[in-house]
């Protein structure tokens, strides 16, 4: 019974299980393939097999060095500053659960989640822009000068930060709520009555009782920066100079502008592994909390 049972499971399974390998896959291994390649299109005569010549160049070269610090500072800056105004606002919200209204003011905060990264870099390029923009007229207003967010290398990739931080902070905030929301009531009197304050409560009950869901929520969002393209595209485009050059940025100017398939292809596969090992750290960190 077991046997036919477990046969059975796995007959609905299979169908899902194979379209998910030929997506992924597939795509894996001929990026592979080409990464190992001198692959140009627009040098045909010098196209072949070099082996790990792609790789051992690309960690020689210093574009692609500040790409991988850009990324992962992009990501660390960004998950720190979401968990950070996830928290304080999911806090809020769970104060306020019960007044008539909580939920339409919840719907208005996570509405940015529901943008494409590309308009949201559309967006904040309109609002910080040093002309029309209105970030600068409020500047402007007070006596200020106007400034090129995008365009000065010391503020350009803090404002990658706070745009990308704006449109997914609203996911951990969400998570966290949710994780708030399963606290027994139970827990909070008996601090209560122990007599602890807030920030003890939130260090000794909450925290503790948060610390898986922040992890599951960290791991999502940690290969979500390591995809980020859009927003970078759109407003700076890696610039100015390489100030916020990603990797995924690097990849699509090698492959799409200089049609480096080869290069690019090894750029990717450096994005994937990175993304693989990662997302394994963080899976043990839950497996061992449990």
């Amino acid at each position: 019974m077991t046997v036919s049972s477990n046969r059975v499971k796995w007959m609905f399974l299979a169908p899902a299980m194979i379209y998910m390998l030929l997506l992924t896959l597939y795509p894996f291994i001929y990026s592979l393939i080409l990464s190992t390649t001198r692959n140009n299109l627009a040098r045909v005569e010098q196209q072949g097999f070099v082996g790990l010549n792609n790789y051992i160049e690309l960690l020689t070269t210093s574009l692609f060095q500040k790409a991988i610090v850009n990324t992962f500072l992009i990501a660390a800056l960004s998950i720190l500053l979401e968990l950070f105004i996830g928290y304080i606002i999911a806090r809020l919200f769970f104060i306020i659960r019960d007044i008539p209204g909580s939920g339409l003011i919840r719907t208005v905060y996570i509405l940015p989640m529901m943008v494409t990264p590309v308009v949201s870099g559309l967006l904040f390029t309109y609002i910080l822009n040093p002309t029309l923009g209105v970030a600068n007229y409020v500047l402007q207003s007070v006596g200020l000068d106007p400034y090129a967010w995008f365009a000065r290398a010391n503020t350009a990739l803090p404002t990658v930060v706070l745009v990308n931080s704006w449109q997914w902070g609203p996911f951990l905030m969400l998570l966290i709520l949710a994780g708030l929301m399963s606290i027994s009531k139970e827990q909070y009197e008996a601090a209560a009555i122990d007599g602890a304050g807030l920030f003890a409560t939130i260090w000794n009950i909450e925290l503790p009782s948060l610390r898986n869901i922040m992890v599951v929520g960290i791991m999502f969002r940690v290969i979500d920066n390591f995809r980020l393209f859009d927003i970078v595209y759109v407003a700076t485009k890696g610039g100015p100079g390489d100030a916020t050059e990603i990797l995924s940025m690097y990849a699509y100017r090698e492959m799409f502008q200089f049609f480096n398939i080869g290069y690019g292809s090894a750029i990717a596969v450096i994005i994937l592994i990175i993304g693989v090992i990662l997302s394994q750290i963080l899976y043990r960190l839950i497996r061992e909390e449990n």
